[in-house]
């Protein structure tokens, strides 16, 4: 208990009148040794609370702080891949049912380009490349559109808050949505094309 009586009692000045607040003391910071454990750090900080006799001082635990907030971060980032993932296989039902009711409606165009001399897997890579370029755009729109957003939202919050500007891109989180979406691209339009593959010629242009 002297120890932290001690500690204290250095935190402000001068030493004839302990406990006096001043006005160049705002802080007072404890370095422990590396690595202690959770009750040391529970002992230290409830010795020093003993004799803290003002509301208007606080003793904060850095480690317990950043600790609480790296959960929270874990957690909000487990909550974001959840999400996506969720919205992916929405997107991939969305796109299975267009693309088959694509294929179905132009299955004459089928026809017609198998009659011209293109094999059955040319036609359905050119399904899949349409798919590509629908769901590569609209990621990389989505993105873009974003970033503008919330760099715009954060700059205007660190301007009341006199915080320095940071810019952390969330690369695991977009890759893994890139993935899924070029995934669901392919599966979503190749999987209905193949309803039409073994069709004749003559048949697919009858478009029956």
């Amino acid at each position: 208990m002297p120890s932290f009586y001690r500690l204290l009692q250095d935190a402000w000045h001068p030493r004839s009148h302990p406990m006096q607040p001043s006005s160049n003391k705002q802080t007072l910071r404890v370095k422990l040794r590396s690595n202690p454990s959770e009750d040391e750090r529970e002992y230290i900080v409830n010795g020093l609370r003993n004799f803290v006799k003002d509301s208007t001082t606080q003793i904060i635990d850095t480690k317990n702080v950043l600790d609480t907030t790296k959960v929270a971060v874990t957690l909000l980032n487990l909550f974001f891949y959840i999400v996506s993932v969720i919205a992916v296989s929405l997107c991939f039902l969305v796109l299975w049912l267009s693309f088959t009711a694509n294929v179905n409606e132009n299955a004459w165009e089928f026809g017609v380009l198998r009659a011209i001399g293109l094999d059955s897997f040319a036609v359905i890579r050119m399904y899949v490349y349409e798919a590509l370029c629908l769901i590569l755009s609209s990621v990389f729109i989505g993105a873009a559109i974003g970033l503008l957003v919330s760099i715009t939202l954060t700059m205007q919050f660190n301007l009341f808050t006199q915080m320095p500007f940071t810019f952390d891109f969330p690369y695991w989180l977009f890759g893994s949505v890139l993935l899924m979406s070029v995934g669901v691209a392919v599966a979503g339009s190749y999987l209905p094309a193949l309803s039409i593959k073994k069709k004749d010629i003559a048949i697919a242009l009858k478009n029956m």
